[in-house]
């Protein structure tokens, strides 16, 4: 009687395992594919074409995995259920992301390819040779670096304040130590707590220690009219870490945009107006492109103001930094190697610029295959 019961409950097993995958199969195929993931802020593989090359190469199905995965059923809510399975075991890490005590989301910093370091030092030193200007140099130390004091004591993590020692021991323009700008105030708000970039704050202490080395006046935080603009930010870190219950971060303004100044965007060539703040961003997933709309090749900005010209190599975190120079400069240039690749010193000479800045956080510094263009 007992094995009846028991090869009993075993089929009744089998059969909810089966009813279960099978139903998973069925809401798969009849869920329309989605072409991007809101909380990923990433497009999703959609179902690719079938070819004999593709086939022949593995293409297919390396894309076909990818679109399986990429478009399964509640994939979100599995996403967060993994997450939240981990925490339950002791682990405070999820996709390598690790969530601190105060809801932090601290994504890992691995050992860079030293190769390619050397490499975009070499291209920045080809510059400082060649630019005929001053070239100066910052490197922006992220929250694996500053707020390493609130990972787990066992989680892995490269030091960035070493890696930032070694490029500007090889560099030849003058360095900028953003490093103990940040870290004197590593326990404010100085870093997104659901994204990589830093806040306005963390920007405003980036700004007031290139300003002194850059020769200039830094204004003082308490003559900035602080405005908040969205309080439901939730960013890049947030998007991969499965962690979907964490607070949303709020994103600020400092310095409001004058009448006299003007903004022009240069997204595939041709101009179009740009903006200091685009604020239809923040109906977006995207809200930290607010900031002068997010990565384009070029950008110039026409002040209104006296001064010089000043030409500056970036990443998406001197987005945020911009707007508090706009008191120093005439002209404020703006390239973006990812996706100008032009000669930058005949930008230098066609626009009669008198000063470069190459500034990037670390992390994109040390990856970036396209800092090469800096030498050209």
């Amino acid at each position: 009687m007992d094995n009846k019961v028991s090869k009993r409950a075993s089929f009744i097993q089998i059969l909810i395992f089966c009813l279960f995958i099978a139903g998973i199969f069925i809401a798969n195929l009849a869920i329309p594919s989605r072409d991007f993931s809101e909380r990923e802020n990433r497009y999703l593989q959609t179902l690719p074409a079938l070819s004999l090359k593709d086939l022949a190469s593995g293409a297919f199905t390396k894309n076909f995995e990818n679109y399986v995965m990429d478009q399964f059923v509640l994939r979100d809510s599995w996403t967060e259920m993994k997450a939240r399975a981990e925490l339950s075991l002791g682990k405070r890490e999820n996709n390598d992301v690790y969530l601190a005590s105060d809801g932090t989301l601290i994504e890992r910093y691995e050992k860079p390819d030293y190769k390619m370091v050397d490499a975009n030092i070499a291209a920045v030193n080809r510059l400082a040779e060649t630019a005929g200007v001053p070239v100066y140099f910052a490197l922006v130390p992220g929250v694996p670096e500053i707020w390493r004091g609130k990972l787990p004591s066992d989680a892995p993590n490269y030091s960035q304040a070493e890696l930032i020692s070694y490029i500007y021991e090889k560099a030849q323009p003058a360095t900028i130590d953003m490093h103990s700008a940040l870290d004197a105030h590593a326990s404010e708000y100085i870093f997104y707590k659901t994204d990589h970039h830093w806040t306005t704050l963390g920007a405003y202490y980036g700004y007031e220690k290139l300003a002194g080395s850059l020769g200039l006046s830094p204004s003082p935080l308490s003559s900035y009219a602080r405005r908040t603009v969205s309080d439901e930010f939730y960013g890049t870190v947030y998007s991969s870490s499965g962690f979907a219950w964490v607070e949303p971060d709020s994103i600020e303004i400092f310095v409001e945009p004058g009448e006299n100044i003007e903004v022009t965007n240069f997204p595939t060539g041709s101009s179009m107006e740009g903006k200091l703040y685009d604020e239809s961003f923040l109906e977006k997933k995207d809200k930290y492109s607010m900031f002068m709309g997010g990565n384009t090749p070029k950008l110039q900005i026409m002040t209104g103001n006296p001064g010089g010209k000043i030409l500056i190599l970036r990443d998406s975190f001197m987005d945020s930094l911009t707007p508090f120079l706009l008191e120093h400069y005439s002209e404020i240039h703006l390239l973006d190697l990812r996706y100008y690749i032009l000669s930058v010193h005949d930008y230098i000479e066609q626009n009669d610029i008198d000063t470069v800045l190459v500034c990037y956080s670390v992390s994109n510094f040390a990856s970036d295959v396209k800092v090469y263009l800096a030498g050209q």
